[in-house]
């Protein structure tokens, strides 16, 4: 029996899952983040090897297996690769190992054919695309210097902006107000404003960074009260998700077709359809037969499907579809039904 490794590191944690050849799950892992760029090379490493090594020992399986495909936030530029690949070579994880960016990893796990395109909101903003010839584009995800918004980092500052607005008069009331100065533990928005300031000085602060990406979904709770400014944003961000699943479609020529459209990471999990319809309403109109839908399994299913690819396993055995039900039914265990409602997806 052949076995093979699907990792997926991120910014917050690493996930490991071993499965054998015919899309049985072996054994599953977790960990710290493994993202190169937050936390440093080596930390990164042990991580991935931590989550390996836990997924490894609960199928029974020994090291190195058949194939690995490593799906790597941080592997961005090529530079990344050149670091990244004899590092992950080096942990003995696999007899043959495959380094991608996580964007392509989440990619492969919600469309059923090896091509289509994929916006990832979550700590970040990504997106990538596949052709059905192989040709790959993807945005090097570097946030304000590659052209990037819309991931929580930036979402939450303009959460904070449009409250200090409120605040001074110069932007129209908003729900948002009391729900972003409770989440952060501050009476008042000028008491929000000096823990920014001694925040970004590198002074002592009751707030940290890390905190703020607890605000994002406050923002769906107030748009979903009917706040208008809160939808106004959430739009804005649905817009931007459109624009560019649209551009990436038109690069690699796939206007005329019934591109799969992939909409994954934590900002989609947001209560409420107005975000995932208005992206939808956006590649509609450039794409009408686009197939839009929000990723409904964790990334590294899609790691462990492109293994069983490398492996020469047929896409359309068993195996796959035993795979994803896995994946299917952990998810349903942990969110119950689609938390953005029935919206627009594949209709």
């Amino acid at each position: 029996m052949r076995y093979v490794l699907g990792v997926d590191a991120g910014a917050s944690k690493t996930s490991a899952v071993v499965a054998d050849e015919t899309g049985r799950v072996a054994g599953e892992g977790r960990a710290g983040p493994g993202n190169h760029q937050v936390v440093g090379l080596q930390a990164a490493l042990e991580e991935m090897a931590r989550a390996a090594h836990q997924a490894l020992r609960a199928g029974g399986v020994r090291p190195p297996v058949d194939q690995a495909v490593l799906g790597l936030a941080g592997a961005d530029l090529p530079r990344d690769f050149q670091l990244l690949i004899p590092a992950v070579q080096g942990l003995g994880l696999a007899q043959r190992v495959r380094v991608e960016n996580d964007t392509l990893i989440a990619l492969r796990a919600g469309t059923t054919r090896t091509w289509g395109v994929v916006v990832v909101c979550g700590a970040g903003f990504n997106a990538a695309g596949i052709s059905p010839s192989g040709t790959t584009f993807r945005l090097p995800g570097l946030g304000w210097m590659s052209g990037d918004w819309g991931g929580g980092t930036q979402i939450a500052q303009e959460m904070i902006r449009l409250v200090c607005r409120a605040w001074d008069g110069r932007g129209r009331p908003t729900k948002l107000q009391p729900l972003v100065l409770q989440a952060l533990g501050v009476p008042s928005v000028p008491q929000l404003i000096d823990e920014l300031y001694q925040l970004s000085l590198g002074l002592p602060a009751k707030l940290d960074w890390q905190k703020l990406h607890t605000l994002v979904p406050l923002l769906f709770e107030a748009a979903g009260d009917g706040d208008d400014v809160a939808q106004g944003l959430v739009v804005q961000i649905g817009k931007e998700v459109g624009v560019t699943a649209v551009a990436i479609i038109r690069r690699l020529d796939l206007a005329e077709t019934d591109v799969e459209v992939v909409l994954a990471g934590s900002v989609f999990r947001g209560k409420g359809p107005l975000l995932v319809d208005t992206a939808t309403d956006v590649i509609r109109q450039a794409v009408p037969r686009a197939q839009v839908r929000r990723l409904d399994v964790e990334p590294v299913a899609g790691a462990v499907l492109w293994a069983l690819e490398e492996l020469d396993v047929p896409s359309t055995t068993r195996g796959y579809e035993k795979l994803r039900e896995h994946f299917a039914k952990k998810e349903r265990a942990c969110w119950g039904s689609a938390p953005n409602g029935p919206g627009k997806e594949n209709r």
